[in-house]
């Protein structure tokens, strides 16, 4: 009992804190998803007309076909490559501490810096276009191209993430015993069956972990859009939730802009299930 009560001591503050601006909000925007309300006029209850308008409407399913390009884009690399970049930074080697820090610095940067830095190296006279014109090669349109613009974001979406996610990855690798990997030496499995038969089932819960929380940072995804590309070009790079943004502080239909966030969040629920019924399977 004496336990239980400091231990609730101690999260009520955070319980008080995730109360007041995640799950009331939520509850509020679910109210207000079934209403017409935009800021300067009276609400008036609506029903599922605001979630009907949202399943017809063009500019919704352009958006939503984004999300999936770049969930699809960012998420397989954010899953496995900092396996492979957790594995390097594991070993016993000198400085490996140094090159830990120099991989794990981009998720220090805040993300408007790091949007206008590859702003700026994306430009048609940046850093990119200048190494491809050494070898003879066009520029690119890097955020001006509607093929383009979606994988461009993605790679700076990868760039930063993978530090963040070495992380988790490496505190998994500390916890997988050291004679597996000896053993599976001893019974001649190289560096590539010793990680594909021990390292990756180990970290499976790991990489479950990884999995949905990349999954829903991606379809959350929203600073690079908004600094980048502003949703262009002829929105190949809108998102949901810039989607969100432009109707509920543009066009100020926060009623709409509710039921667009809910129906994105029916989304992000299924494909998280559908990750732990496939990596959990046994």
């Amino acid at each position: 009992m004496y336990k239980t009560r400091h231990a609730w001591f101690f999260l009520t503050p955070a319980l008080l804190l995730l109360m007041a601006f995640s799950i009331i909000p939520a509850f509020i925007a679910f109210f207000l998803s079934f209403t017409n309300y935009n800021v300067f006029q009276p609400m008036d209850w609506v029903g599922l007309k605001n979630y009907m308008a949202v399943l017809r409407d063009s500019e919704f399913w352009n958006a939503m076909k984004n999300t999936f390009y770049y969930w699809i884009l960012v998420t397989p690399a954010l899953v496995v490559l900092p396996v492979f970049l957790a594995i390097l930074v594991n070993q016993k080697l000198l400085g490996v501490k140094v090159f830990r820090l120099i991989f794990y610095f981009p998720v220090l940067v805040s993300v408007v810096v790091t949007a206008f830095l590859w702003q700026w190296m994306f430009a048609s006279d940046g850093i990119f276009n200048y190494f491809l014109s050494l070898l003879g090669i066009e520029p690119v349109k890097w955020l001006t191209s509607t093929k383009v613009v979606m994988p461009s974001l993605g790679i700076v979406t990868v760039w930063q993430g993978l530090g963040y996610y070495m992380l988790f990855y490496l505190a998994g690798l500390q916890s997988v015993p050291s004679d597996l990997y000896e053993a599976a030496e001893l019974d001649g499995a190289g560096f590539w069956r010793k990680h594909l038969n021990i390292t990756f089932p180990m970290l499976r819960p790991m990489i479950f972990f990884v999995a949905v929380v990349s999954t829903m940072s991606a379809f959350k995804e929203f600073t690079l859009m908004l600094t980048m590309t502003q949703g262009g070009p002829i929105g190949a790079s809108t998102t949901v939730v810039y989607l969100v943004f432009e109707e509920a502080f543009t066009s100020l239909n926060m009623g709409y802009a509710s039921a667009i966030s809910f129906l994105l969040f029916a989304v992000i629920l299924v494909l998280s299930m559908l990750n732990q019924r496939t990596l959990d399977k046994e």
